[in-house]
This record gives C-alpha cells, sequence and structure tokens, in this order.
C-alpha cells in the first residue's frame, strides 16, 4: 500500500523557493551596504586635484588609500589624525628638501613653496632686499637644489646735520623806500638723520635716507625794507646833519622825553660802515644810527657826554634801545666805547 505525502508539493515548492531569496538577499544588502558606507574625497597633492572612494575613516587612511606618500616637512590640511566626512577635501604640500649656503654656512631646508624666494623667507630672509641670491628669488625650486645667500644685515646709521633757515621779508613804511635792514638774524638749526644699508659678507652697500626729524629749529631772517620817502627826499635831515657836526655842546636842553639806551661810538673808517647814511646824510659827527621803530629818522636828539645830534641812519645791529654814535677819528669812538646813557628825545 503506497503511502500518503504529509505535505502537500506546493509547500515544498514554497520551501525551496525561500531557500533560495534569503541568500540572494544577503547578498545584495551587503553589496548595498558597502555603497552606502563609501564617502567621496578629494585629494589636492601640491595642485593637482584628485577624488577617491572610501571607507576609510581619518585622513592618514585616505592618504595610504591613494597612494600619497608624506615626508619630513610636508603639509597635510586638515590634519592626517582628522576624520573624514561627506565631500572631505584634504590639500597635501610636498617639501621640497634644499640646501641654503648663508655666507659659508649650509642649512638644510625642507621648504614648502614653489621658488627660491619662499626658502629665504623660510630662514627670515627678505627677498626682496638681497639681490645677491644665485640662483634668484624668482627661478624654480628644485629638490637637491643649492641657494647661495650671501650673509646680509641691515646696518642704520645717524648724521646730525644743519637745517637751514628761511628767509623773510616785510615792508616798514618808518624806514627809507630801498633800504634793507636785518630785523631777525636768521639762525641755522640741526637736523638728525637716519640711514639705512645693507651689509653682505661685510661689504656695506650704498646708505639710503630713511627718516630725518628736526631736533632744534631753525629761526628765520627776517629782513625790513623801507616804503617811505627815497634817502634824497631827506635834505632838511641832511642840513641839520651838517650844522650839528660842528656842534660841541654838551649842556643838556631844557625840555624833551628822556630815553635809557646802550650807545656804542664808531666811525666812518671801520670796516663795513658806509659813508652815505640811510638818509642820505654824509656820517660825521652828531649823526646817530637808530631803530626808525623807537626813534624816527630826523628827530634830534642830546646825548650826555656827546652833545646834540640828529637820527640819521640805521644798522643791522641797531634793535630796540640801541644807539650808534658816529665820530671822526677811531681814537674818539674807542675813547667813547659802549655804555648806557639816558638821552633826550627833542622832537
Amino acid at each position: 500500500m503506497r503511502s500518503k505525502p504529509s505535505h502537500s508539493a506546493r509547500s515544498v515548492k514554497t520551501q525551496h523557493l525561500f531557500a533560495a531569496i534569503i541568500p540572494a538577499l544577503i547578498v545584495t544588502f551587503s553589496v548595498t551596504g558597502f555603497v552606502w558606507a563609501q564617502r567621496q574625497v578629494t585629494i589636492v597633492v601640491d595642485g593637482r586635484i584628485s577624488h577617491v572612494r572610501t571607507q576609510a575613516t581619518d585622513v592618514a587612511s585616505v592618504l595610504r588609500q591613494a597612494g600619497v606618500v608624506l615626508g619630513s616637512g610636508d603639509v597635510v590640511t586638515p590634519a592626517t589624525s582628522s576624520p573624514v566626512g561627506a565631500d572631505t577635501t584634504v590639500l597635501v604640500r610636498h617639501a621640497t628638501p634644499v640646501t641654503l649656503d648663508l655666507g659659508g654656512r649650509a642649512i638644510p631646508l625642507n621648504v614648502v613653496g614653489t621658488s627660491v624666494a619662499d626658502a629665504l623667507v623660510a630662514v627670515g630672509i627678505d627677498p626682496a632686499a638681497n639681490t645677491a641670491v644665485v640662483p634668484p628669488p624668482s627661478a624654480k625650486l628644485k629638490r637637491g637644489m643649492k641657494i647661495t645667500a650671501p650673509r646680509v644685515f641691515a646696518r642704520v646709521t645717524q648724521k646730525r646735520v644743519k637745517a637751514p633757515f628761511g628767509r623773510q621779508t616785510i615792508r616798514d613804511a618808518s624806514l627809507p623806500r630801498g633800504l634793507r635792514t636785518v630785523v631777525t638774524k636768521g639762525r641755522a638749526g640741526a637736523k638728525l638723520r637716519v640711514f639705512r644699508s645693507l651689509v653682505a659678507n661685510d661689504v656695506e652697500g650704498p646708505k639710503i635716507l630713511a627718516a630725518e626729524k628736526i631736533v632744534t629749529p631753525p629761526i628765520d631772517e627776517v629782513v625790513a625794507v623801507g616804503t617811505a620817502r627815497r634817502c634824497a627826499d631827506y635834505p632838511a635831515i641832511k642840513a641839520s646833519a651838517r650844522v650839528l657836526a660842528g656842534v660841541r655842546s654838551l649842556k643838556p636842553p631844557r625840555r624833551g622825553r628822556r630815553m635809557v639806551c646802550e650807545a656804542t661810538g664808531y666811525t666812518p673808517g671801520e670796516p663795513g660802515v658806509n659813508h652815505t647814511c640811510a638818509t642820505g646824510a654824509y656820517a660825521t659827527r652828531g649823526v646817530i644810527a637808530v631803530d626808525p621803530r623807537v626813534i624816527p629818522l630826523g628827530t634830534h636828539v642830546f646825548v650826555p657826554g656827546y652833545g646834540y645830534a640828529i637820527a640819521a641812519d640805521t644798522g643791522g645791529d641797531i634793535k630796540g634801545d640801541r644807539i650808534d654814535l658816529c665820530y671822526d677819528t677811531i681814537d674818539e669812538a674807542n675813547r667813547w666805547g659802549r655804555r648806557s646813557v639816558t638821552i633826550i628825545v627833542l622832537d
């Protein structure tokens, strides 16, 4: 007697179907999960760009996968220990090994850069200030290159020089037209100049002015130019000067304004003394030189010990209450010398 199957044929077929589907699903999920776990990372090595799909979790692993070898002095951004995420960009700059001969001393360098100038900057040398570098700062770096640079340093020196004074001209209605007299003597000041030069291998280059500062201000010279009538228009003054040349009276007048002055004797025979006065009068006894702003030209005065006189001349050194008394001889002028007197201004 034939036995009856305990399960239907349909049930057996279903079991076999599940047995075939399950492994296929496992393979599918494994492959899909692997794809999902991958990240796309951009790597830029010395300007060259590449893209890597990876399951690595840090920068160092990504670089190993991409075959990027790092050496001493290379720069990686972000750091090799940093984690990577989606769309991470890794920058790698390889250092170029070179040797810098600095004034006879060999310095090995791993330079992150592209030119000789980058190597100079790495040791603190200004490429623009050092023109004796071989190869020149603009040359491209190469592995194993030898760069020669002289021993260079900046030298700063100072020099104190004169600061010249300027000149100013003012109009003075108290002086005869065209007459020039120094109101304030000019005096040079002082300024400090700072020079900078480069010294390469003990040879100093040209000095360049780096700064300049006034330490003592100069004093400008001030010259007064007369705008009053011409000297030839003073006939009364010239006439009075001729009259007073013969007057020797030492008796003081009863009236007049008193004024304390510093009086100095002079004679036309002295070097630099003009025989003709500012007013055109002849320089002789009875003529005095004054500051026209204090004692107007043409004013008659009495000087104790000298006598009557007329203000008919001026002088560069005659300022304020100073007057010069004209004498006919040097001996007379020397005997007077310089003294303080109280003069009497008559008009």
